[in-house]
Protein backbone atom coordinates (compact mmCIF):
# COMPACT_ATOMS: atom_id res chain seq x y z
CA UNK A 1 0.00 0.00 0.00
CA UNK A 2 1.89 2.90 -0.70
CA UNK A 3 2.33 5.81 1.89
CA UNK A 4 0.15 8.53 2.28
CA UNK A 5 1.44 12.28 0.33
CA UNK A 6 2.78 14.44 3.04
CA UNK A 7 2.51 17.89 2.67
CA UNK A 8 5.91 19.28 3.73
CA UNK A 9 4.79 22.44 4.77
CA UNK A 10 2.63 20.55 7.29
CA UNK A 11 5.38 19.65 9.42
CA UNK A 12 7.05 23.15 10.46
CA UNK A 13 3.25 24.36 10.88
CA UNK A 14 2.85 21.01 13.41
CA UNK A 15 6.01 21.74 15.18
CA UNK A 16 4.61 24.95 15.79
CA UNK A 17 1.36 23.78 16.98
CA UNK A 18 3.06 21.87 19.31
CA UNK A 19 5.15 24.73 20.95
CA UNK A 20 2.04 26.31 21.04
CA UNK A 21 1.05 23.71 23.26
CA UNK A 22 3.88 23.32 25.29
CA UNK A 23 3.21 27.67 26.10
CA UNK A 24 -0.32 26.52 26.95
CA UNK A 25 0.52 23.00 29.54
CA UNK A 26 3.47 24.96 31.17
CA UNK A 27 1.83 28.33 31.57
CA UNK A 28 1.93 29.12 35.79
CA UNK A 29 -1.14 28.63 37.54
CA UNK A 30 -2.57 28.72 41.12
CA UNK A 31 -2.38 25.12 41.45
CA UNK A 32 1.21 24.74 39.42
CA UNK A 33 2.94 28.65 39.57
CA UNK A 34 6.02 27.04 38.32
CA UNK A 35 4.30 25.76 34.79
CA UNK A 36 6.42 22.71 35.36
CA UNK A 37 6.57 20.32 38.15
CA UNK A 38 10.31 19.41 38.52
CA UNK A 39 13.50 20.41 37.42
CA UNK A 40 14.33 17.00 34.78
CA UNK A 41 11.28 18.50 33.06
CA UNK A 42 13.02 21.68 32.23
CA UNK A 43 16.24 19.64 31.40
CA UNK A 44 14.05 17.50 28.93
CA UNK A 45 12.04 20.30 27.36
CA UNK A 46 15.56 22.30 26.72
CA UNK A 47 17.36 19.26 25.22
CA UNK A 48 13.72 18.92 22.64
CA UNK A 49 14.01 22.89 22.03
CA UNK A 50 17.53 22.34 21.20
CA UNK A 51 17.15 19.45 18.62
CA UNK A 52 14.21 21.73 17.24
CA UNK A 53 16.73 24.58 16.45
CA UNK A 54 19.81 21.93 15.52
CA UNK A 55 17.74 21.57 12.66
CA UNK A 56 16.40 24.86 11.72
CA UNK A 57 19.52 25.70 9.63
CA UNK A 58 19.16 22.67 7.50
CA UNK A 59 15.54 23.60 6.93
CA UNK A 60 16.08 27.04 5.89
CA UNK A 61 19.02 26.26 3.57
CA UNK A 62 16.64 23.85 1.62
CA UNK A 63 14.06 26.44 1.62
CA UNK A 64 16.50 28.88 -0.37
CA UNK A 65 17.43 26.11 -2.40
CA UNK A 66 14.39 25.72 -3.51
CA UNK A 67 13.36 29.00 -4.36
CA UNK A 68 16.99 29.44 -6.31
CA UNK A 69 16.04 26.25 -8.58
CA UNK A 70 12.56 27.00 -9.19
CA UNK A 71 13.79 30.46 -9.94
CA UNK A 72 16.97 29.01 -12.11
CA UNK A 73 14.11 27.11 -14.30
CA UNK A 74 11.97 29.92 -14.78
CA UNK A 75 9.16 28.64 -12.35
CA UNK A 76 9.04 31.62 -10.46
CA UNK A 77 6.59 35.23 -10.82
CA UNK A 78 6.05 38.07 -8.57
CA UNK A 79 3.16 40.22 -8.08
CA UNK A 80 5.46 43.19 -8.05
CA UNK A 81 9.12 43.71 -9.16
CA UNK A 82 11.17 40.63 -10.11
CA UNK A 83 11.02 37.52 -9.30
CA UNK A 84 15.05 37.82 -8.15
CA UNK A 85 15.12 40.60 -6.19
CA UNK A 86 12.45 39.02 -4.21
CA UNK A 87 15.02 36.00 -3.71
CA UNK A 88 17.73 38.11 -2.76
CA UNK A 89 16.02 39.40 0.35
CA UNK A 90 14.38 35.77 1.21
CA UNK A 91 17.84 34.34 0.97
CA UNK A 92 19.57 36.97 3.13
CA UNK A 93 16.65 36.49 5.63
CA UNK A 94 16.99 32.95 5.99
CA UNK A 95 20.49 33.30 5.97
CA UNK A 96 20.23 35.53 8.97
CA UNK A 97 17.39 33.09 10.60
CA UNK A 98 20.35 30.60 9.61
CA UNK A 99 22.68 32.34 12.12
CA UNK A 100 19.94 32.78 14.65
CA UNK A 101 19.26 29.50 14.96
CA UNK A 102 23.24 28.12 15.47
CA UNK A 103 23.14 30.67 18.22
CA UNK A 104 19.70 29.72 19.42
CA UNK A 105 21.30 26.22 19.42
CA UNK A 106 24.04 27.05 21.27
CA UNK A 107 22.42 29.19 24.04
CA UNK A 108 19.79 26.21 24.28
CA UNK A 109 23.08 23.70 24.61
CA UNK A 110 24.68 25.91 27.71
CA UNK A 111 21.18 25.81 29.06
CA UNK A 112 20.84 22.32 28.99
CA UNK A 113 24.19 21.42 30.51
CA UNK A 114 23.31 23.91 33.48
CA UNK A 115 20.28 22.14 33.98
CA UNK A 116 21.83 18.88 33.97
CA UNK A 117 22.37 18.13 37.40
CA UNK A 118 19.26 19.94 39.46
CA UNK A 119 16.83 17.56 41.26
CA UNK A 120 13.83 18.44 42.72
CA UNK A 121 14.11 18.59 46.88
CA UNK A 122 10.22 19.72 47.16
CA UNK A 123 7.63 17.92 48.88
CA UNK A 124 6.51 14.36 47.23
CA UNK A 125 2.78 14.39 46.43
CA UNK A 126 1.54 10.70 46.32
CA UNK A 127 -0.69 11.09 43.63
CA UNK A 128 0.41 7.95 42.09
CA UNK A 129 2.24 9.62 39.14
CA UNK A 130 6.04 9.84 38.33
CA UNK A 131 7.99 12.53 37.24
CA UNK A 132 8.08 11.09 33.67
CA UNK A 133 4.44 11.84 34.20
CA UNK A 134 3.54 8.24 34.11
CA UNK A 135 1.41 5.90 36.39
CA UNK A 136 3.50 4.79 39.41
CA UNK A 137 3.96 1.38 40.65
Amino acid sequence: MPDKHVDPVDLPRDAAEAIREFNHLTFPTRENPSGLAYPPEAYRAIGALKSLSQRLPQAFEQIERALTVLNGRGHVSADYGTPENHIVTASAALQEAHDHAHALAAALERAHTATSPLGYSGPITHDDTDIDGTEGE
